[in-house]
């Protein structure tokens, strides 16, 4: 089907949305900003009833209809809470600079990165969609560590433009997929913080570890660029704190062993990197997006012989 005509319309009405918002965001006490982006939660909560299906489906499949004497369904509710103050929050940070981001973030268990940082090495900085996840990039920037994000284009270029001056005026520079795989290698090389998401679909470019006890195609990208420039896997996440304070921290690090078989350590480190998440989404089930829909692609099928056939 060819695009639609109103296509350009909406996406320059979306655009002047950001625009507005974010100035709003960026005129008031950022307590305020998460507030209103808390309302902005809520009322997507109630008009977004596919998305809203689709995470209570998602969070009823992973944790069951219930998980710690919550319903799936208020689990979700939070969720869309969550997302919608770390989206108003997001749009406010340039406002807060980094100094005001030190102050509103505490970071636990950073001082090997920062330790990197000192040396000039380079890193690829793991992190999820889980919490304010642009604040935990951010955060680390502001304490000295040399962030770039490694993206994939938003299909609005007027607001992955407007994203990218955020991210800009922040000091951190983003490379995109498609053709910044040779900048990335090049980067991390140079010393740069590579900060990446793996947490959703690969689609067809992943592999299948598991997730949730699921299998679920996952990106290889951190565990490759690991592999191949020998640096270490840094998996921070933040969490929210009363107040629009957040806690940032180094939950792992891993190291990829460049004796091994590329193929063997990538799925290792792969694995590992969707244990981690797991395991810390386990523990604040609200933070994590679960609007997305992270098991879309089936696994290959094993026939009898145990040679895999694509699906």
């Amino acid at each position: 089907m060819g695009r639609s005509p109103l296509r350009p319309l909406r996406q320059r009405i979306e655009v002047a949305a950001l625009h507005t918002i974010g100035f709003v965001a960026r005129s008031i006490p950022f307590e305020w900003s998460s507030a209103i982006g808390a309302l902005v939660g809520r009322a997507a909560y109630g008009a977004l009833s596919r998305r809203r299906r689709i995470a209570i489906a998602n969070i009823t499949a992973a944790l069951g209809a219930e998980y710690e004497g919550t319903p799936a369904r208020e689990i979700a509710r939070r969720m869309f809470v969550q997302i919608g103050r770390s989206f108003v929050e997001f749009l406010a940070l340039p406002r807060l600079g980094l100094d005001g981001i030190l102050r509103r973030v505490e970071l636990v268990g950073y001082e090997p990165a920062l330790e990197w940082a000192r040396e000039g090495k380079g890193a690829v900085m793991v992190t999820a969609h889980y919490g304010n996840w642009e604040l935990c990039g951010a955060a680390l920037r502001a304490a000295g560590g040399p962030m770039r994000y490694l993206l994939p284009p938003q299909s609005n270029p007027g607001s992955d433009a407007y994203f990218d001056r955020i991210r800009a005026d922040l000091g951190i520079e983003a490379v995109k997929i498609g053709f910044g795989m040779r900048d990335a290698l090049r980067a991390i090389r140079r010393g740069a913080f590579l900060g990446m998401l793996p947490d959703q679909d690969a689609r067809g470019v992943g592999i299948h570890v598991p997730f949730f006890g699921r299998p679920a195609s996952t990106h290889t990208g951190p565990a490759r660029l690991a592999y191949r420039t020998g640096c270490p896997i840094g998996i921070g996440l933040i969490e929210r704190e009363p107040r629009a304070r957040f806690r940032s921290t180094l939950v792992a690090i891993l190291r990829p062993d460049r004796t091994a078989d590329e193929r063997g350590e990538v799925e290792r480190l792969t694995r590992a990197i969707n244990d981690t998440i797991e395991a810390h989404v386990r523990r604040r089930p609200d933070h994590w997006y679960w609007l997305h829909r992270r098991w879309k692609t089936p696994a290959p099928v094993e026939p009898a012989d145990g040679a895999p056939t694509p699906t």
